[in-house]
């Protein structure tokens, strides 16, 4: 008796991680195929050969035509059942079933097999046992498998190696959802059909999930599997999960890219040894034009560490949906110009910020703009900006604001740009910036006054240049070319919408647990469980398979009827209900068919159905019609209640009434059918054939309704399909954020402005506790100013000569303000040369210069004059001694905000909305606003939202001007309320899934324009 320690087979010492208890040399010695072909299964047990049947032989029921292909663990023949005329493709394992248990085994196994339904999966129809001999009955694929084409045509286009390896996914997630691990992913075990899909096959290695302790396929120290194509885990034997069949996807990817594995070796062990221990390759260093993003993704599939690949089979999907053969949506230039103007936004609070940390009183006071170091500052800042740009843009695709609006960067192969190049994008784009750094930093530190007319003039100038230039950037901006402006084309990149996958809508549905005993009334092989549909014409039951485990529609039908013709009986599309057997005798007449879970498309009319499911439903259909009408396996009158939806919301065309359903009216042409089956969903009614020569009428994308309209016209199935294709990648609906965007967009200058005026109530709070002089000589100054002009001061105002109070006046200025006006630091502050204009300053200089020396006599005496004029400014001297009112500083917000710019945007709104229907940022957001029946909604309707929308700014504000008839006198906690109410609102209507109150209020829905 063999020791754990030592190989069952030959009694060698084993290592310790020696894989499935077995030493190198008996683990060689189940090696297949050299190194050079990938498909190189391994079956380690002690073989029992046996003689596989030979061409043209009768084996069992069936009748072997051609073999397909053979490896490891057996052939697969060509074969016909004789008692069904069905084609299959016959699998016959190459070792006999010498147990009761390998034979429970390998009968648990077909079950789960054949327990999986998908299009993007080999339908399995049974497995038996012929001559000892375990034998696996498939769907036959015509068109091969990965592997042959790969062998035949070298590796495939990125974009249709990617298709295949999603379809692939969405195979072993529908194994997945029922508790099935394939274990055997490899290019070999997935066929491709004629129509281009490609299916999941052989799921003879695979094991259940759900119940691990009677999963185990193997005898103790058998290891299955292509090491090829093996999981590290798998490959030791450690306990498997989802994310071995990943990394098995990974591989397959890297075949279908490079056309070889990504690790090799001259022998078995050497193979087992890399895939063990080395780190994979990148497939670009085999295949230059694989993205880098890819790559990447590739990568991480073949991580070692399970815990390190993707999570789930969704998130592999959604990293590889942007390398799919499906041509991306170009961003339109309105999003384009709404991330950057986000993006701007950051950046510029970001400068400020770092600005502010590091200079204080930046915005008044001129000295860091006067210093050398200042450039190195710009310099810097400069950098941080193309690292923003660079890091988000080059690393993940999309900065901030593009993340906001759905778009993303990427390389004409669509990988992400990388830094350097995305670097480079943003330098082309913005070098004006870095210009207008360098001018003043250079030429013009010395005698640079932040304050200055000129300097200000210098700043429009190059902030208006800078605009035209990035306006002048966009010149070259075409639909046709992706609308690229002049960066995108020289650094070879584009700006393109985020792929909007989206799933299909599951349609729920509660069975009972079967629990068939031999009482139950049979009918050929199937117990009959209950009756589904019964008619003059024919009888729906439910049937159940007690050999695999699962259930059948069977139709029973009137004696006579002829069988079901052999195209028919062969239909293996995933629009199609597969025909599994059927009798034709004096006593019996039916036919069995695969049993789907789901309900009749007519039990889903009574409520409208949404665009987003609708549009799935209408390309299977569509897709169908046009395949059936070519090889002539059209059932002869479509109609309504011939449709079945699935669980997993794809549409199933039946050549009898669907059970359940309420009988319909067949419809006369493929186009029109398809419109009745829109037009009923999208309106949540039955519609019949006559009506379904009008337009479609529901709340639609624009892009949607155009296509839709051409249904009710003369109008080709394949056109139709070819038109409705790339709407499946389209977004359906206006997403929460985008109605996020446009409340923010409203609400953005009356926050810009009152952030602005805060700034500038905090500065003047601190002026007045700082330099109480500022605000009392600005508002002398401004007397004289009016002295200076006439104005409404005369003689006769005053009470004496003007010439008199002028000359007063100025000696005020003088005695008061003299001594600040000779301190040369203080009156070249930036504060007093922010507040005070250049004129200004040059009129209280003369006056000092003409009053060098004023007494207090002197300075009393005029005081004594002037006193009803300077009353106001005595006090303001004085208030200027105590801390600012905060209260009054935001109740004059409040007032302003509300009051004035929120009033005024809600006017501006109302505007747009009666003239031009949509306002210009919903034409930028691609948003349109229509009504029930789809048409673009009328200006009187526009009107009555856009009041709906704005009466809570409206209706407070009111509210509070006629609770305080001096409205800077409103108290805080109003314009609190106020606010609060205007908050909750906006978050109640995002919210709501889809419309917002006033659309819902409004009778309106916003859809993709």
């Amino acid at each position: 008796m063999n020791t754990p320690n030592q190989c069952p087979q030959c009694g060698a010492a084993l290592p310790k991680d020696a894989p499935e208890s077995l030493c190198p040399a008996c683990l060689m010695s189940g090696a297949l195929p050299s190194q050079s072909n990938p498909d190189m299964t391994m079956l380690v047990e002690k073989p029992k050969p046996r003689v596989l049947p030979t061409i043209g032989e009768m084996f069992g029921s069936y009748r072997i035509e051609r073999e397909l292909g053979r490896g490891g663990m057996g052939a697969v023949y060509a074969a016909e059942q004789l008692e069904s005329g069905r084609r299959v493709a016959l699998k016959v394992l190459s070792h006999q079933l010498d147990s009761a248990d390998a034979r429970a085994r390998f009968l648990r196994e077909g079950r789960l097999a054949a327990s999986i339904n998908h299009p993007n999966s080999v339908y399995v129809f049974g497995t038996e046992e012929i001559e000892g001999t375990p034998v696996i009955a498939m769907e036959l694929i015509a068109g091969g498998t990965l592997q042959d084409r790969i062998q035949h045509g070298g590796a495939l286009p990125v974009g249709v190696a990617v298709d295949a390896a999603l379809q692939i996914i969405a195979g072993l997630e529908a194994a997945q959802a029922i508790g099935i691990l394939h274990r055997d992913i490899k290019p070999a075990n997935c066929f491709t059909d004629l129509d281009g899909s490609v299916k999941v096959g052989d799921f003879g290695l695979s094991i259940s999930t759900a119940g691990r302790g009677e999963s185990h396929l193997t005898l103790d120290g058998t290891f299955l599997g292509t090491p090829a194509f093996c999981s590290p885990e798998q490959l030791r034997g450690d306990e498997l999960n989802v994310r071995s069949d990943m990394y098995s996807v990974g591989v397959t990817l890297f075949y279908l890219l490079t056309g070889r594995t990504p690790f090799e070796g001259k022998n078995m062990v050497q193979l087992l040894a890399n895939a063990l221990e080395k780190t994979a390759p990148s497939p670009t260093q085999f295949r230059a034009e694989v993205p880098d993003s890819l790559s990447r993704v590739v990568l991480r599939c073949l991580e070692k560490l399970p815990a390190s690949r993707f999570a789930s089979y969704e998130e592999l999907r959604r990293a590889l949906l942007p390398f799919s053969s499906t041509a991306p949506t170009p961003a339109t230039l309105g999003l384009r110009f709404v991330a950057m103007a986000v993006d701007t936004i950051l950046i510029a609070v970001l400068n400020w910020t770092v600005m502010g940390l590091y200079y204080g009183d930046f915005i008044t006071d001129p000295t860091p703009f006067q210093s050398a170091e200042w450039l190195w500052i710009s310099l810097g800042l400069f950098g941080l900006q193309l690292c923003y740009w660079g890091m988000l843009e080059g690393v993940w695709g999309a900065s901030v604001g593009k993340v906001l609006v759905g778009l993303r960067v990427a390389r004409l192969n669509r990988s992400a740009p990388g830094i350097p190049r995305a670097m480079a994008r943003r330098f082309i784009l913005s070098w004006t910036t870095l210009a207008s750094y360098v001018v003043f930093s250079g030429s013009y530190f010395k005698t640079y006054d932040a304050m200055s007319h000129e300097t200000q003039m210098q700043s429009f100038g190059f902030i208006a240049f800078g605009a035209a230039y990035v306006l002048c950037m966009f010149v070259t901006a075409r639909r046709k070319n992706g609308f690229a402006a002049v960066h995108d084309l020289l650094t070879g990149t584009r700006v393109i919408q985020k792929s909007a996958y989206q799933p299909r809508t599951v349609v729920t549905q509660t069975e009972a647990v079967v629990a068939p005993t031999e009482a139950m009334p049979k009918l050929g092989p199937y117990h009959l469980l209950s009756t589904l549909s019964t008619s003059d014409r024919e009888t729906i039951s439910l049937g159940y398979d007690t050999r695999l485990l699962r259930k059948v529609w069977i139709r029973q039908c009137s004696t006579g009827e002829p069988p079901l013709p052999q195209a028919l009986r062969n239909l293996a599309r995933p629009a199609r209900l597969r025909w599994l057997q059927g009798e034709r005798n004096a006593g019996e007449t039916w036919d069995a068919y695969e049993a789907v879970g789901g309900a009749p498309l007519v039990n889903l009319l009574h409520e409208r159905q949404p665009w987003d499911i609708v549009r799935h439903w209408l390309h299977d259909l569509s897709s169908e019609l046009d395949v059936a009408a070519k090889d002539g396996t059209l059932p002869d009158a479509p109609s309504l209640d011939r449709l079945w939806i699935t669980t997993d919301g794809r549409v199933k065309l039946l050549n009898f009434t669907a059970p359940g359903a309420e009988a319909t009216s067949p419809a006369t042409a493929g186009n029109i059918f398809l419109n009745q089956v829109a037009k009923s969903a999208l309106e949540g009614r039955i519609v019949s054939a006559q009506e379904a020569e009008f337009i479609v009428e529901a709340p639609l994308a624009l892009g949607a309704r155009a296509v839709l309209r051409d249904l009710a016209t003369p109008l080709a199935v394949q056109d139709f399909t070819a038109r409705l294709k790339p709407l499946l990648q389209t977004p359906p609906c206006v997403s929460w954020w985008k109605r996020l965007v446009t409340v923010l967009a409203c609400a953005a200058p009356a926050l810009g402005i009152g952030a602005f005026m805060l700034l500038g109530a905090m500065l003047v709070g601190n002026w007045r506790t700082t330099q109480p002089e500022l605000m009392p000589m600005m508002t002398t100054l401004a007397m004289h100013q009016q002295m200076e002009t006439g104005g409404h001061m005369t003689d006769k105002t005053l009470g004496y000569p003007l010439a008199e109070g002028k000359t007063a006046l100025e000696i005020v200025i003088a005695g008061r303000y003299g001594q600040l006006v000779r301190d040369p630091k203080r009156w070249s502050s930036g504060t007093y040369k922010l507040m005070i204009e250049p004129e200004q300053r040059a009129e209280v200089e003369r006056i000092v210069a003409a009053h060098p020396q004023v007494s207090d006599e002197e300075l009393q005496q005029a005081e004594a004059k002037l006193k009803p004029l300077l009353g106001a400014v005595d006090n303001e001297t004085a208030d200027g001694k105590k801390l600012p009112d905060a209260a009054k500083i935001m109740r004059t917000l409040g007032h302003i905000l509300v009051n004035w710019l929120l009033v005024a945007i809600a006017g501006v709104s109302l505007v747009c909305a009666l003239v031009f229907r949509c306002g210009p940022l919903f034409r930028v957001l691609g948003i349109a606003v229509v009504t029930r029946d789809g048409a673009e909604a009328s200006r009187p309707r526009m009107l009555g939202r856009a009041c709906i929308a704005w009466s809570p700014v409206l209706i407070s504000a009111l509210m509070i001007q006629l609770a305080n008839p001096d409205i800077f006198e409103a108290s805080l906690p109003q314009y609190a309320a106020q606010a609060a109410l205007i908050v909750i609102l906006v978050i109640a209507s995002l919210a709501l899934r889809q419309r917002g109150l006033q659309d819902r209020l409004a009778g309106t829905w916003l859809v993709p324009g």
